[in-house]
């Protein structure tokens, strides 16, 4: 079976949801600029998913340890 790629890009939602965190954290991370934001529309901001992961001590997207 092939192996499936994780998205490269995450919604605040997604971040909240795959780390067991609140959505306002999420926010408040990137306030603080532990995370950066990255805007694609007016109403749709995206989260680097590496830089979620070695935020939160995961694995990256290629599936190696950080």
């Amino acid at each position: 079976m092939p192996k499936q790629t994780l998205p490269q890009r995450l919604r605040a939602k997604q971040v909240a949801a795959e780390n067991s965190i609140g959505l306002s954290t999420v926010w408040r991370y990137a306030k603080l600029g532990k995370l950066t934001p990255i805007r694609v529309t007016d109403g749709v901001t995206v989260f680097d998913r590496d830089e979620v992961n070695a935020l939160f001590g995961c694995k990256t997207s290629s599936g190696e340890p950080r």
